[in-house]
């Protein structure tokens, strides 16, 4: 029968130079995560993810590999949003710290119809959440990139014919009042509504030409789009604050074009 060694557990020796540290953890950590929709069904992403909590000032280290198992346990079933809540709880009480911290980063796919067929196609939105908690104290924000299009106003204006037109991208920045993060199933519809059009992951013939002349019939600078978004987004009772940018990846132009609304926060 073989002997266990005691093996010393130097993370955990006294630390006597005062300093207490307000995030240790891992960082760019990939694995599998399993989501459940707003529609119940469910959607695995590969995330990469950095988790981490705060260390006492007597407090050598933290257990890392306590963090990866529990990042890996939370993941082994589909999750909601909502339930970042109770990862970042476990971690705290596992890592006996006052503090916790997630940020998890992935690519959502929607299923989206073609304008005219109606062929379907998988759009992705680049997604983020960043979360903490904090002796009961929560708060979260989510980061959506939506691909859109623009169609120049001023182009349309002054040609006789045809108008620029490039892909843009609608950065979201969402706080909510649940201090929770989201999906972007829900906001899809208000970059639709505020952009010249948006950008469809298949199109047929019949498709490509209502683009073009959606496009056309709604002309929209980066300003307008950011404006038409502060709108929308002001009127959603969920959040409590939100930043919006629309940027236009020029296609006569050596330079982008980008325009930013921040809210401020309420209760």
């Amino acid at each position: 029968m073989k002997t266990r060694i005691s093996l010393p557990d130097v993370a955990s020796e006294q630390d006597t130079r005062g300093v207490a540290l307000h995030a240790v953890g891992i960082r760019e950590l990939r694995l599998p995560v399993t989501l459940r929709t707003p529609t119940n069904a469910t959607q695995q992403v590969v995330a990469v993810a950095d988790l981490s909590v705060d260390i006492e000032a007597e407090q050598r280290g933290a257990h890392m590999s306590r963090l990866v198992a529990t990042l890996y346990e939370w993941a082994s079933t589909p999750r909601t949003p909502a339930e970042v809540k109770a990862l970042l709880e476990t971690t705290r009480d596992r890592l006996g710290s006052r503090a916790a911290q997630l940020q998890m980063r992935f690519h959502y796919f929607m299923e989206v119809p073609a304008p005219v067929t109606h062929t379907l196609g998988w759009l992705d939105v680049e997604t983020a959440w960043e979360c903490k908690l904090n002796n009961g104290a929560s708060f979260a924000v989510s980061y959506f990139v939506f691909p859109a299009m623009t169609l120049c106003p001023c182009s349309k204006a002054i040609s006789e014919y045809g108008a620029h037109n490039q892909r843009a991208l609608v950065r979201l920045w969402l706080y909510t009042k649940d201090k929770l993060p989201r999906l972007p199933d829900e906001y899809l519809p208000l970059v639709q509504a505020s952009a010249s059009s948006l950008d469809y992951p298949v199109l047929k013939r019949p498709d490509e030409k209502f683009v073009t002349e959606h496009s056309y019939d709604n002309p929209r600078f980066v300003e307008d789009v950011a404006r038409e978004m502060a709108l929308r987004l002001s009127e959603r009772e969920e959040l409590s604050g939100f930043r919006v940018e629309c940027e236009s990846i020029e296609s006569i132009h050596n330079h982008n074009a980008f325009a930013m609304y921040e809210s401020p926060l309420r209760k």
